[in-house]
């Protein structure tokens, strides 16, 4: 994907996350558009250029909260790594395993941000873990099946593999 693409991606899903993601939710749980973009585009990329990608869409994440400034660049970045690292040579070629992806990223990038924010309070962590994050995880891993199936039928989207840094 040109980097012209990229941007124009990241901008427009910046948008759906802004307005769109309040109106769509159910109760505290809204979709995580930002980290369905993150393993869009880093699915089939180098780790370097994954964590590049993953710290970008954090950071600018991050600049809607000033209060908590990195937090999502740091799950972001992680994400980025361990998508592009491990999970797109060892996952099935599969929509449903990529909503898996998607699940297990965004759990593992609210269990980063609740315990900075909870101050490591383990208590507070898991409350706001099971009131919270489940169906926020849940919510976006539907949604992320949602695109990747879109995607698949899209005539003449292919991914290439080997891109990048």
């Amino acid at each position: 994907m040109h980097i012209l693409r990229m941007i124009l991606a990241s901008f427009v899903v910046f948008v759906f996350q802004v307005i769109l993601s309040h109106i769509i939710s159910f109760g505290e749980a809204s979709p995580d558009f930002v980290l369905i973009l993150l393993i869009v585009l880093v699915m089939h990329q180098k780790p370097v250029l994954a964590i590049i990608i993953g710290f970008l869409l954090g950071f600018l994440q991050d600049l809607g909260n000033a209060s908590y400034l990195g937090m999502n660049a740091l799950a972001k970045s992680l994400t980025g790594y361990v998508v592009a690292r491990y999970a797109s040579d060892l996952l099935p070629d599969s929509s449903l395993f990529k909503g898996l992806l998607i699940l297990v990223s965004s759990l593992a990038g609210d269990v980063i941000l609740l315990n900075i924010m909870a101050s490591f309070d383990q208590v507070s962590v898991l409350v706001a873990f099971f009131r919270y994050s489940l169906l926020s995880a849940v919510y976006t891993a539907v949604v992320g099946v949602i695109v990747f199936k879109v995607i698949q039928i899209l005539p003449g989207r292919t991914v290439r593999s080997g891109v990048g840094f």
